[in-house]
């Protein structure tokens, strides 16, 4: 098997939890599964319509149910503006905003509240229907990205935490790149796995078939037709600093906690400790 980016060949640097070879290039710096041997990777779409969610024990219908006020739904409604501040400067003259990978619609629900023209794609058909009907301003599309004939184009293509559960992320950034007006935005996040602990986590995860590194998404950047605007590796703060956070937050000082903390839960870190990389390209 060879490297997604560079195609050199891999070599085997151990197994993951369903004892398929974890494989490791050593020019890009990218760790991948070997799918040759994953069975259970043709049958991938089908567990993403409903057995990722029951399987991850996170109850989507009753986070939308409750505008995210739960314990959990306040993780997720955090993590939405922490990843807002980092982008929301390249929103100017943007309108036309499309998620791959909805999940629990934290992000795009975000977006429309904001008045974007929002389009959203969501394996999940139970997800996909909650999330429509907290809709205004755009739809969700119940199914997969490959499978959509979209009649439009986009300014932005935002994805969370998806890239590395998709078969190949190299061909799907290249179908995005058609449908980016010029001048379009693709903004995406990953977990950080130039950390060995974030590695070792997203490793364990069997529907993690890649594992990026800062490097790798630098490479695969690239060979694509994107220029690479900006890309940041953040670590968690310290648990006494996002305690502070909280208490700023339930006295509503805002704009205090906003200024100390701006990416809360997470700051940026340029040592091996983080938790998660942020990547903005721009269609050349």
């Amino acid at each position: 098997m060879n490297c997604l980016i560079c195609e050199n060949s891999l070599v085997v640097k151990g197994s993951n939890t369903e004892n398929n070879d974890v494989l490791f290039c050593f020019n890009c710096n990218l760790y991948s599964i070997n799918s040759r041997k994953q069975s259970k990777l043709k049958n991938m779409k089908s567990r993403y319509r409903g057995d990722f969610w029951l399987e991850s024990n996170y109850n989507v219908q009753e986070l939308l149910n409750s505008d995210f006020s739960s314990k959990k739904g306040w993780d997720y409604l955090v993590a939405q503006e922490s990843m807002f501040e980092y982008y929301k400067q390249f929103l100017k003259n943007k309108n036309k905003i499309l998620e791959i990978g909805v999940g629990t619609g934290i992000h795009l629900l975000a977006f429309d509240k904001m008045g974007y023209d929002v389009t959203g794609i969501e394996p999940d058909p139970i997800n996909a229907e909650l999330i429509n009907k907290k809709l205004v301003h755009g739809t969700c599309i119940n199914g997969f990205f490959e499978d959509i004939k979209f009649q439009n184009k986009f300014d932005i293509i935002f994805f969370y935490h998806v890239i590395e559960h998709l078969e190949n992320p190299k061909n799907i950034l290249e179908m995005c790149e058609k449908l980016l007006n010029p001048g379009g935005l693709i903004i995406i996040a990953v977990p950080d796995c130039d950390n060995p602990s974030t590695l070792n986590e997203s490793i364990k995860n069997p529907y993690h078939l890649w594992h990026f590194s800062k490097k790798s998404l630098e490479n695969l950047s690239r060979k694509l037709n994107y220029s690479i605007i900006k890309i940041n590796s953040f670590s968690r703060l310290p648990k006494n600093q996002r305690r502070f956070y909280k208490i700023l937050k339930k006295l509503k000082l805002n704009f205090l906690s906003h200024f100390l903390s701006p990416f809360y839960p997470l700051t940026f870190t340029t040592n091996q400790n983080g938790y998660e990389i942020r990547l903005i390209l721009k269609k050349k």
